[in-house]
């Protein structure tokens, strides 16, 4: 077994239970803060030594989309390496290119922008709003116009379901064309071992990865393995309609803050506008009391005189 693998808990495919509980985000994103630079560095040479088993799906001139590692995520400056070396087009994402929809939200189709430097520091950015770098917008194209998309990711199950940082980007951007069943781009996650799970639950906008690279190796999933038997029913078939279905913004905003597990003192006065929140649980505070109101005056208007 791989030594980053030793603190994953195997699923029980015996257990009696029907749902399956995602481990929380944090353990992944705390062990991948604990690797030292030059452990993150060692692990991506690794990985990309992996790679040479991607070439072959691909054609002369590949487009790929890669991303900037941060918060101690795998290196990515390898896999723009070897694009160099191959002759491959890189690109990188850029969020909210296309504004905000009607209900004034950052629109989450993803775009992306051409990679001119040999290294991804010396590439001009800024700092999104969501915590991420980004390029200027530039030439940008749309993600079906590339070949290859690396996906970042926080934990994947071994029939590829990915589980993300819970924004919705990659999904959103990508569910369109895995719906069509289109093979391109191929959706490949980047990782260390001990990212990979046994089993993750799948939301139905989730859309799965084709194949995953780590520094143990290059695993290739099968279409049909990504059903899953304890799927979510739901009429939304993307994050997108999802959100839309769920209504307005106080839904989404309580939404985000319900999905994650419990964060000790020091962690929610980082994470959590205590404020914001206490505006929203006092809206869901005056809507329970107006709807035990509204239950209570049906009731008295339907007894019997």
């Amino acid at each position: 077994m791989h030594p980053e693998l030793k603190n994953s808990k195997p699923y029980d495919s015996n257990s009696n239970e029907s749902k399956v509980s995602n481990p929380p985000r944090r353990q992944f994103t705390r062990q991948r803060r604990q690797l030292t630079d030059g452990e993150r560095r060692q692990y991506a040479r690794m990985a990309s030594l992996h790679l040479r088993k991607l070439q072959q799906r691909l054609a002369p001139r590949a487009r790929i989309g890669l991303y900037y590692d941060g918060f101690g995520e795998l290196p990515t400056q390898p896999l723009l390496d070897w694009c160099q070396r191959l002759g491959y087009l890189p690109y990188l994402p850029v969020v909210g290119s296309l504004g905000r929809d009607n209900k004034g939200n950052v629109d989450k189709h993803l775009r992306f922008v051409p990679i001119y430097q040999s290294k991804l520091l010396n590439i001009p950015t800024r700092i999104h709003s969501l915590g991420m770098k980004q390029n200027h917008h530039r030439r940008l194209l749309w993600a079906r116009e590339l070949d290859v998309i690396i996906c970042p990711l926080v934990a994947v199950d071994k029939s590829g379901n990915r589980m993300g940082m819970g924004g919705g980007f990659y999904d959103t951007t990508l569910g369109r064309s895995y719906q069509a069943g289109l093979k391109k781009p191929l959706k490949i996650g980047w990782c260390y071992d001990f990212q990979v799970v046994e089993h993750l639950e799948r939301q139905p906008w989730d859309v799965p990865l084709d194949g995953l690279i780590t520094p143990s190796g290059l695993r290739w999933f099968k279409r049909n393995q990504i059903k899953m038997s304890n799927d979510k029913a739901s009429s939304a078939d993307s994050v997108d309609t999802y959100l839309q279905a769920l209504g307005n913004d106080n839904a989404r905003e309580m939404l985000y803050y319900s999905q994650e597990q419990s964060f000790n003192s020091d962690e929610l006065a980082r994470v959590i506008n205590e404020k914001r929140l206490n505006e929203l649980l006092a809206d869901s505070d005056a809507f329970l009391a107006g709807l035990s109101g509204e239950i209570g005056d049906f009731e008295d208007d339907n007894k019997d005189p």
